[in-house]
């Protein structure tokens, strides 16, 4: 709490001081203007035709700032257009991929299904021949 007050007074301090300082660095003292002194402006003003010439130049500089960022607009667009339809080839050649994988898929799917059912009924075979071994065995003893 001290240290935030110390601050505080020392930023005050330094913001009065500015303040309070009434323009000294301003109003140098080896220089002083007499006050009967007439002063003349010798500033030349426009004439009605270098200000419409001047308006004029101005007014051509904006439409071509405005027309060469309508072309850098429609540029930006094209090449975005072109970016849409490269992005929508490769989308397509993905799913086609994608289709020939998944009918890989089906028909590596399929041909399992049918190798478990023919290696159910072999081993179904199997066992009715040893029971068969079985029974005969018991026959004979």
């Amino acid at each position: 709490m001290k240290k935030i007050f110390i601050l505080s007074c020392l930023m005050l301090m330094c913001c009065a001081n500015c303040v309070y300082a009434q323009g000294m660095v301003y109003d140098p003292t080896e220089y002083k203007v007499e006050e009967n002194t007439n002063i003349t402006n010798s500033v030349k003003l426009p004439s009605k035709d270098e200000i419409q010439t001047n308006i004029n130049a101005s007014t051509r500089l904006a439409q071509e700032a405005v027309s060469a960022q309508s072309d850098n607009f429609n540029n930006a667009l094209f090449e975005l257009d072109n970016a849409q339809v490269n992005i929508r080839n490769e989308l397509l050649d993905y799913k086609a991929k994608y289709q020939e994988i998944d009918t890989q898929y089906q028909l590596i799917k399929e041909q399992r299904r049918i190798l478990a059912e023919q290696i159910k009924e072999v081993e179904n075979r199997i066992k009715a021949i040893e029971k068969s071994k079985n029974n005969i065995r018991k026959t004979m003893i």
